[in-house]
């Protein structure tokens, strides 16, 4: 009896040390690279993918984000690679390399998440930077062969920065771009998808005089506003 006690509590302390995936949409799992040299004012990324607990997957796809609703099997695949690679611990790998690129990984779980960084990725290195860059791959042939579709947001963020240069380009529709909150050396806005459906990413546009150039961000479906673009060290 004792041993089976005991066999017992071994086993309920495994299952209690692995916490479960999140639900809904909350965020299992998120790879974004960000920096990589000096950015233009109001530079924004999209993350290389997004999982949410309710296993759909947004991916970046050229210019137009995709969005795929995952089999539990292909859920539960990439979401086990990223555990085993040790993402449930938040770890930094500094490689002191000024303006290289860093490889943000957020794992979410039942009750929290944690962030792990990587600066100046490398899928080829043999350590475990190398292990946590390849472990977070997502390859749709091999790992995503469920249907997807354009992803279609409700709200985007426009981000502007200042341009060089006398004022040129059409005169912007909307509130005035000065007016949005700071973001990465620029200004940022958020309206309904709708209102900005024909403006494009990297174009220039005048407010009031001066010359932005601007990008159009898809908000996801955890980001509420132009907060959530901010990353920090």
């Amino acid at each position: 009896m004792r041993l089976v006690l005991a066999a017992a509590a071994v086993v309920l302390a495994a299952c209690q040390s692995t916490p479960a995936p999140p639900s809904g949409k909350t965020v299992a799992l998120r790879v974004e690279v960000i920096g990589g040299g000096p950015l233009r004012p109001g530079t924004v990324t999209f993350p290389e993918f997004v999982l949410y607990g309710d296993r759909t997957l947004i991916r970046a796809d050229g210019d137009v984000p995709v969005e795929h609703h995952l089999t539990r099997e292909e859920f539960d695949r990439i979401y086990d690679r990223a555990r085993s690679a040790g993402l449930e611990t938040a770890r930094t790998f500094d490689e002191q390399a000024p303006d290289a690129p860093v490889l943000e990984v957020v794992f979410g779980f039942d009750g929290g998440r944690s962030v792990t960084r990587i600066t100046a990725p490398d899928r080829e290195s043999p350590g475990e930077a190398g292990e946590v860059t390849r472990a977070v791959v997502v390859d749709p042939e091999r790992d995503l062969s469920s249907p997807h579709q354009p992803y279609a947001p409700e709200r985007v963020a426009v981000v502007a920065g200042t341009s060089s240069g006398a004022a040129e380009g059409p005169e912007w529709p909307l509130e005035p771009l000065a007016e949005g909150v700071a973001l990465n050396g620029g200004r940022c806005a958020v309206y309904d998808a709708a209102q900005v459906h024909e403006i494009r990413s990297d174009t220039t546009w005048t407010s009031r005089g001066v010359a932005y150039r601007v990008q159009v961000r898809p908000l996801l479906p955890d980001e509420a506003d132009c907060a959530a673009l901010t990353h920090q060290p």
